[in-house]
């Protein structure tokens, strides 16, 4: 029997030709991996730069408000200033401004903080009156248990109407009208 030779040249090329289509797969994977990891760092770059761009422009909007709001209380203080200084507010349409009422009532009250201040404090405060029961009852009983003036009478001996209210105010059901 005779040996057939063995064609060694032809067995590696056979051999390298598949190694190389396996490592042709691998490199494919790597290459797509790649992408991927180069596709996220831009994704994160480009959303760092659009929080960013965000954050700038409500800082803008919020800037851009507030000077609105500077521009707004510059002409109130302006008009005010005019209406107090001698101008009326017809005067001031007259010459083509547009003058707000609230700024004509702000003129016509022309009390400064200070003197606010010091009427507050000399002028006594009004009694709140409530149209709810235990609301009175629990102001008249905060308010008034200690109180020795002459002529009041204590909460638990005054009479009640017909729907548990004590004191001189009718109660809101009695003023309904039933006609």
């Amino acid at each position: 029997m005779s040996a057939t030779p063995i064609n060694t040249d032809a067995i590696y090329a056979a051999a390298e030709a598949a190694v190389r289509g396996r490592v042709a797969l691998a490199e494919a994977i790597v290459t797509a991996q790649q992408a991927v990891g180069t596709a996220e760092e831009n994704a994160a770059k480009q959303r760092a730069e659009a929080d960013a761009a965000i954050k700038a422009a409500e800082a803008t909007k919020r800037a851009a408000t507030k000077s609105v709001e500077v521009s707004k209380k510059a002409v109130h203080t302006a008009m005010k200033e005019a209406l107090t200084g001698g101008w009326t507010a017809a005067e001031l349409r007259d010459i083509g401004l547009t003058v707000p009422t609230s700024v004509i009532a702000a003129a016509a009250g022309g009390k400064t903080s200070e003197s606010r201040k010091r009427s507050a404090s000399t002028t006594p405060k009004r009694p709140r009156i409530s149209l709810n029961a235990s609301e009175d009852a629990a102001s008249t009983n905060a308010g008034e248990q200690g109180s020795t003036e002459p002529g009041t009478t204590p909460p638990e001996h005054q009479l009640q109407n017909e729907h548990g209210h004590t004191g001189n105010a009718p109660d809101v059901q009695s003023l309904a009208y039933t006609g």
